[in-house]
């Protein structure tokens, strides 16, 4: 499976033009930062889909609805960002991924959020885990839930997240993978068996 890395800083209105119809409504409706990333974002995304289709990004037949994943004839494909980074994972069946910045969550409300969220085995690895790292492997868990839901087509809301157990690399149907996309965020990847690897790859900008 394939996880591009996007960082989200440059001159967006370049990307405009390859967009859809639809997305260039949805880019329409967007202020500030969210717009620009929106264009750079899908910008890449069909620059990529372009090398996997031989097409020019503009003719890619990217389907991009809001509050659905992107979806392109013949893969599957997930789409998550945080802050300046974007990821977006390109497998031939189900996959979901996610990102988060490490320094979103206070302290103070760990405990909280911990019972609200975590299975019992998960919460029983929260809490053998030093004090000074649990905020990170709390992280790491909810990153991985993430992406459990999404490569299931479910949301944050549809069922309790201490249901969703992933304190093990295997989850029912799928694969759990730690990406490691560089300091400041964590990130996680859930995949179809019989994938089992994650190729990072950083994606550089050949239209200019």
């Amino acid at each position: 499976m394939h996880v591009w890395r996007i960082e989200l800083i440059g001159d967006a209105d370049r990307y405009v033009g390859s967009l859809s119809p639809g997305e260039r409504a949805r880019h329409a409706r967007l202020d500030g930062a969210p717009r620009d990333r929106f264009a750079i974002s899908h910008g890449a995304m069909r620059q990529v889909l372009g090398t996997y289709l031989t097409r020019a990004a503009r003719d890619v037949p990217l389907e991009s609805l809001s509050g659905r994943p992107p979806s392109v004839p013949g893969l599957d494909l997930s789409l998550t960002h945080c802050d300046e980074l974007a990821l977006l994972a390109v497998a031939l069946d189900r996959v979901g991924v996610d990102i988060e910045a490490t320094n979103d969550i206070e302290p103070g409300e760990l405990r909280e959020l911990a019972d609200a969220t975590l299975s019992p085995p998960e919460l029983t690895q929260l809490l053998m885990t030093p004090p000074n790292e649990q905020a990170r492997a709390w992280l790491r868990f909810w990153v991985r839930k993430e992406a459990v839901l999404k490569a299931r087509g479910e949301g944050v809301g549809d069922r309790p997240l201490n249901h969703v157990d992933v304190s093990a690399d295997r989850v029912a149907d799928l694969t759990l993978v730690d990406v490691d996309v560089g300091p400041g965020h964590l990130a996680a990847a859930a995949m179809t068996p019989p994938a089992t690897r994650v190729v990072l790859r950083d994606w550089i900008d050949r239209s200019r």
